[in-house]
């Protein structure tokens, strides 16, 4: 979601446009760690980007995909004004930088703004607890998969490809599960004509199943 689009922040355009940095990253990439101070927000220009944290016992866990729109680094707000997760690149990026001293320029003076951060983390946070959810691994699988085409949609070229298949590694992670469950999940969803595999890359071949397996309670 991109906050600085929004036509109630069209009289601060200008403020932003002045105050932002643009940026680029290489695939792979750290753009910031865990534990670094919060200097400013990023909105992601183009690119894909992972976002992770780390637990107790030095594993990180996968919690969040996105792409272009979307805006990254906002969990360091507050507190004690550090990044509380990593953020990778998924592939080249190109990202506009907002000092947080701009951004709470804004959050500061306008209430519509506060507003739609306050729904964008309440979100995030139904995301996140869906993930520890204890539905069976296929369906989190189902999830996961359907949370890549929900950030990243389609290929352009090729009808039902997702643009950009995150890592089965990657899949295994925000799924909570192993890498090996993901390859079985993968092929008992191609058995079932919700998705054809062709290498690295997923097809959905059923998108109203696929989502029937990613939300079994219908929510």
């Amino acid at each position: 979601m991109n906050l600085f689009s929004k036509k109630y922040l069209k009289e601060w355009k200008s403020f932003v446009d002045h105050h932002k940095k643009s940026c680029s990253f290489k695939k792979g990439d750290v753009i910031f760690s865990a534990g670094d101070k919060t200097d400013g927000i990023y909105i992601i220009d183009s690119g894909f980007v992972k976002i992770t944290y780390k637990q107790y016992d030095g594993n990180e866990l996968l919690i969040r995909i996105t792409g272009k729109g979307n805006v990254l680094g906002h969990r360091g707000i507050g507190g004690d004004w550090k990044y509380p997760i990593s953020a990778y690149a998924l592939s080249d990026l190109k990202l506009s930088f907002i000092p947080i001293d701009t951004f709470n320029s804004i959050a500061t003076t306008n209430a519509e703004f506060c507003y739609e951060m306050m729904i964008f983390f309440a979100n995030e946070l139904k995301r996140s607890e869906k993930r520890i959810s204890q539905l069976p691994v296929l369906n989190r699988i189902a999830s996961a998969v359907l949370e890549n085409y929900q950030v990243f949609g389609f290929d352009a070229d090729e009808p039902n490809k997702l643009s950009f298949t995150i890592s089965r590694n990657d899949i295994s992670n925000m799924a909570r599960t192993t890498y090996e469950s993901v390859i079985r999940s993968l092929s008992e969803l191609k058995k079932m004509g919700v998705i054809k595999l062709q290498g690295k890359s997923i097809y959905i071949l059923d998108l109203n199943k696929l989502e029937e397996l990613a939300n079994p309670n219908g929510k």
